[in-house]
């Protein structure tokens, strides 16, 4: 398959790394607005360059399209890409407006397109096997959800483009925070009601730098924190049933080493427990593109739609509606 990447930053030099080694594919174009950045990728991953993303679009040859720019942008491009009958891998959180994102939902499914978000946290092999755990009812019936993700900055990170709302479309609910919503979602199956406390506490910008959120449903609670004044970086996400707990801790790399403990329940003792322990590099972008491969076969087999990208911005202008 032939791939063009809008955006050659961080995130589009991992998405780029992992089509180059991918058997059957191949970068064919890199875009961004600074073409230094797009010829350095260029020189790792293959492709033309180019500051004129309209240009991969109009590749007739181009299969699919990876949007990795600021949040600004991340709509119109995946509107014109889905027009022109490309396939697409946005990255989260899809966009900032909520209805530019349903209509790039509703013009994918029209047109029988994958337009996928990139939530590629599903894809950390803790995650995606605690999930498999709790679809396979090992810790019984959802209660409730405890999440607590967060890094500390850098020197300069309140002059960074994610502060800037008119760019970002928030501060770090719509950055880290969105991706604990989009697992909590996934596991909960759906929100009802939310109540959050959005605060900027050390960070001099007009965005908020640490999230607190419950979600409800019926049956079940999420508690989730996301904040930039961790100081030292920390995943921690935690799914209790009535029979057991699962937990995952740490993505690997500074965020520690990435393990998954299931804890099955044993009254009135201490419960039994099982750890899996993931060390080596990120394979969550790898795991996710093979589940996109696999998805041009078989569309429901893609995880982190674009109607769940969807829902997470509902939840997202939920909640800054509240603040």
């Amino acid at each position: 398959m032939k791939v063009a990447i809008i955006g050659a930053g961080l995130i589009g030099k991992k998405r780029g790394v992992v089509v180059k080694n991918s058997k059957t594919d191949k970068v064919t174009w890199i875009i961004d607005v600074d073409l230094k950045k797009a010829n350095e990728l260029a020189a790792m991953v293959g492709g033309q360059t180019s500051v004129d993303w309209r240009k991969a679009i109009k590749d007739k040859d181009v299969e699919l399209v990876i949007i990795a720019t600021t949040h600004d942008w991340l709509t119109k491009i995946s509107e014109e890409a889905l027009k022109a009958g490309k396939h697409v891998l946005c990255e989260k959180p899809l966009g900032i407006e909520f209805e530019d994102i349903k209509k790039c939902v509703n013009l994918a499914e029209r047109k029988k397109l994958i337009y996928k978000a990139g939530y590629n946290h599903r894809f950390h092999p803790a995650i995606w096997k605690a999930f498999g755990l709790f679809k396979r009812g090992e810790i019984g019936e959802l209660m409730y959800i405890k999440a607590d993700y967060g890094h500390g900055g850098r020197p300069g990170y309140e002059k960074e483009w994610r502060m800037k709302k008119s760019v970002s479309g928030g501060g770090e609910l719509i950055d880290q925070g969105a991706h604990l919503l989009d697992l909590a979602n996934w596991f909960m199956e759906g929100v009802d009601e939310i109540q959050s406390v959005l605060t900027t506490s050390f960070w001099p910008v007009t965005v908020e730098d640490n999230v607190f959120v419950t979600l409800k449903n019926k049956n079940e609670v999420a508690m989730i924190h996301a904040g930039w004044t961790e100081w030292k970086n920390k995943f921690v996400f935690e799914v209790y049933g009535k029979k057991g707990f699962l937990k995952i801790n740490g993505l690997g790399g500074s965020y520690g080493l990435e393990s998954l403990t299931l804890g099955k329940r044993v009254p009135g003792k201490a419960p039994k427990e099982k750890v899996w322990n993931y060390e080596g590099e990120d394979i969550s972008w790898t795991n996710e593109w093979k589940n996109i491969k696999h998805s041009l076969k078989n569309i429901s087999l893609l995880s982190g739609s674009g109607r769940d990208g969807l829902e997470v911005i509902n939840l997202v202008k939920t909640i800054y509606k509240q603040k």
